[in-house]
Formats: C-alpha cells, sequence, structure tokens
C-alpha cells in the first residue's frame, strides 16, 4: 500500500495506523487499509483488479471449500484469487442463498468463476481434483430409491467399491441428472452397476407399483441415517 499509494510512511502501533505523505495520497492510502480490514483484500493487490459475486445455495458451501479448506485453498493458490463466502446464521434454511465473492484480476476471476461452477454443476474440476471425471445419468426420481438403497446400502456399497462419490438431485442441485465422480475406469463400473440397478427396478416392478412408486417418496423409508449419508439424502 506505501509503495502503490506513494506515501512517505506507514506506522503501526496498536490498532492505529499512522499515514505520513501528500493529503491526496494519504486519502488513497486510507481507504486502502479501510478496505484490507473489511475484505481481507485490497484492489491495489491486484493488476486489472475484478471483483465478481455468485449466488450459491449454501448447502453446497463444504462441496466448495473441501476438507480441511482444501478446495478454496487449491482454488486461491492456483488462480491467485481471493475468496470470501458469506456468513450464514446457524439454522438457516438449505434452500437459502448467499455470496460467494471472488476478487482478483480480471482474467483469475473468470477462471475461479468457471471452476466453482464446475464443481456446483459436476461435483469437480480439473483444478481442485485432478484426474477425475464424471458420467451423468438421466433418472427418474421414482428410481432414486433404488441407486440409494435401504439406510443408504447401496450407495455405500457403489461409493466404497469404486471409490467415487454419487451424487442424486436434490431441490438446491444444479444439475438434475444423477452425478458419478472418480477415476474414468471406476466411474464407468459404477455406472454399468447403476444401470444394473435402474434395469432391474423398471423390469421387476408391475405396472401398478411403478405408478406407486412414483407418487412415493424416492428416497425411501426413514432409516437411522450415518455420518456419510447427510450429504445425500434430502429429507421432505
Amino acid at each position: 500500500i506505501q509503495e502503490k499509494c506513494e506515501v512517505d510512511r506507514i506506522d503501526t502501533q496498536g490498532q492505529v495506523f499512522t499515514i505520513t505523505g501528500k493529503p491526496e495520497n494519504v486519502a488513497r492510502a486510507e481507504a486502502a487499509i479501510k478496505e484490507l480490514i473489511e475484505k481481507g483484500y485490497c484492489a491495489l493487490a491486484f493488476e486489472g483488479f475484478s471483483e465478481n459475486v455468485i449466488n450459491v445455495h449454501s448447502s453446497h458451501f463444504p462441496d466448495l471449500i473441501g476438507k480441511q479448506g482444501a478446495v478454496v485453498r487449491k482454488i486461491k493458490e492456483e488462480l491467485g484469487v481471493e475468496i470470501n463466502f458469506q456468513d450464514v446464521p446457524k439454522g438457516s434454511a438449505p434452500t437459502k442463498k448467499a455470496k460467494v465473492t471472488l476478487a482478483g484480476s480480471e482474467k483469475d476471476v473468470e477462471k475461479a468463476k468457471t471452476v466453482i461452477n464446475n464443481i456446483l454443476m459436476y461435483c469437480h474440476d480439473e483444478l481442485t481434483h485432478p484426474g477425475q471425471v464424471h458420467e451423468e445419468l438421466d433418472i427418474e426420481p421414482w428410481a432414486y430409491r433404488y441407486i440409494i438403497g435401504r439406510a443408504g446400502s447401496e450407495m455405500k456399497h457403489i461409493q466404497h467399491n469404486w471409490k467415487v462419490k454419487v451424487n442424486i438431485p436434490r431441490e438446491t442441485s444444479a444439475n438434475d441428472k444423477v452425478i458419478i465422480v472418480g477415476e474414468a475406469d471406476q466411474v464407468e463400473r459404477a455406472k454399468t452397476y447403476c444401470e444394473k440397478l435402474i434395469w432391474n427396478a423398471e423390469n421387476n416392478s408391475k405396472g401398478r407399483d411403478k405408478a406407486d412408486n412414483a407418487t412415493a417418496d424416492p428416497w425411501g423409508d426413514e432409516e437411522p441415517e450415518e455420518e456419510w449419508m447427510k450429504g445425500y439424502m434430502y429429507k421432505r
């Protein structure tokens, strides 16, 4: 800030900043310091500064942040951008949208926006999940229960057996398809298994049963859920 604003000195004692220089330069430095305090970054730190806001369902924040902050840290480090998540009051509805603010050079902010949109749409991006691919399955909601299985048994089997992540559409999902994410060969095997489950469901269900299923809760009967299931089980 001192260099960019061409002030003589910026002294800090405790929580007091003392800026010395020409009045117009001091005013610029003061504005930059206030911005840094309020936002955690300031425009002066970037060439061709840009700021962009994405409105995201707060239930997707964990996907964008990642375990121990791994995902958001990777985006920030690789692209040199700042990312701030709006505080969401505890107990807020998962359908409520909140702001994700991106700041940095214009081109890097656009790249970060693309990465975030890919994660929201496909549950991965090459930058944050290198080597992973995805497959989309067009499955009718009545058949979700067969992918999930009783008390999540099928979901658990698929994910553990092929080391993939299976995302079933929820009310807040950007993508209305069932998505399987992982290494290419494992994703293909998991996809084949899911298609077999659905084929069996379609061919073993009689007309009336299938009609009943269409109006029934596709998530199945309420069962005790494990911690890992919470990201996939949507209770209505």
